[in-house]
C-alpha cells in the first residue's frame, strides 16, 4: 500500500470535499492535524453553546497518518496488484539460457564413404541449465536437463539418447553415422541438444511449479566426405 503525505501548501490541489471519503480511495484528516487526540472545540463565551468560530474543528485522524503529525493530508493509493506467477517463470525463462553445443566427429573434418563416423558432444555442454528470479515474494527456478542429440549429418538424420563419444580403439558407440556417397562440398553437421526443462516456485506463488517440455540448443561443423579409391595391379 503506497501513502502519500500532503503539507497544507501540496493540499491545495486536492480538495477535500464529500467525495473524499473511506470507501473510494481516500483517507483524510481536514484541519491542523497531530498524532494526538482531536475533540470538539469548546463553545465561545456568549454563543449560545456555539463552538467558536476559529476553533479547530472536530477531526479524524486516520491511524496510518497519526505519526505524521504536521501532515493536512493523507491519500492512500490502492495496492499495485502483485505479479502473477506466470509472468515470474516468464523472467526466468528469459534469463535462462542454453549455450550451443560443439559438435565433433572421428575422423574430424574429414571421413570416408561407408567408415563409421563416431558423433559426440563435448563434456561441458552436456550438463545441468539454471536459472533463478525472485520476485514480489515468489522464487522461481528453472532447471534443464539434456536428455538425447538430433544429428542433422546432410544425407540422413540421427538420434542419440546421450552425448556419444569420440572414436577409440576398441569402443563401439551407438551414435555413429557411415556415409554412403561424398559430396563436392562439405556437409554441415547440425547437433540439437534437447533439454528437459521444469520450474518450481516458492513463496506466495500461484503454482508450485511445471513443464516447459524439450527447448533444444543447436551448433554446426563441417565435414568432408571422400571415397576412398581402389586401383588393381593388372601387371
Amino acid at each position: 500500500m503506497l501513502t502519500v503525505l500532503l503539507t497544507a501548501a501540496a493540499a491545495l490541489a486536492v480538495p477535500v470535499d464529500a467525495g473524499c471519503t473511506r470507501t473510494n480511495g481516500w483517507l483524510c484528516s481536514v484541519g491542523a492535524s497531530s498524532p494526538g487526540h482531536h475533540q470538539a472545540a469548546a463553545p465561545a463565551p456568549g454563543s449560545g453553546g456555539q463552538a467558536r468560530a476559529d476553533a479547530v474543528p472536530q477531526i479524524e485522524v486516520v491511524p496510518m497518518c497519526g505519526p505524521t503529525g504536521g501532515a493536512d493530508h493523507c491519500i492512500t493509493l490502492p495496492e499495485a496488484p502483485r505479479t502473477p506467477t506466470a509472468d515470474v517463470v516468464q523472467m526466468a525463462r528469459d534469463a535462462f539460457y542454453l549455450p550451443p553445443p560443439r559438435p565433433r566427429t572421428s575422423p574430424a573434418r574429414r571421413t570416408f564413404v561407408r567408415l563409421p563416423t563416431y558423433l559426440w558432444i563435448e563434456g561441458a555442454a552436456w550438463g545441468e541449465r539454471r536459472a533463478s528470479v525472485a520476485v514480489d515474494g515468489q522464487r522461481v527456478t528453472m532447471t534443464g536437463r539434456p536428455q538425447r542429440v538430433q544429428w542433422d549429418l546432410g544425407e540422413t538424420t540421427l538420434t542419440c539418447d546421450g552425448p556419444g563419444t569420440p572414436y577409440a580403439r576398441g569402443v563401439v558407440s551407438s551414435c555413429a553415422h557411415a556415409y554412403q556417397r561424398a559430396s563436392a562440398r562439405p556437409y554441415t553437421v547440425t547437433a540439437t541438444v534437447y533439454y528437459s526443462v521444469r520450474w518450481t516456485c516458492t513463496g506466495a506463488c500461484d503454482s508450485p511449479g511445471g513443464d516447459l517440455g524439450p527447448l533444444g540448443a543447436t551448433g554446426r561443423v563441417p565435414l568432408s566426405v571422400a571415397e576412398i579409391q581402389t586401383t588393381a595391379d593388372g601387371g
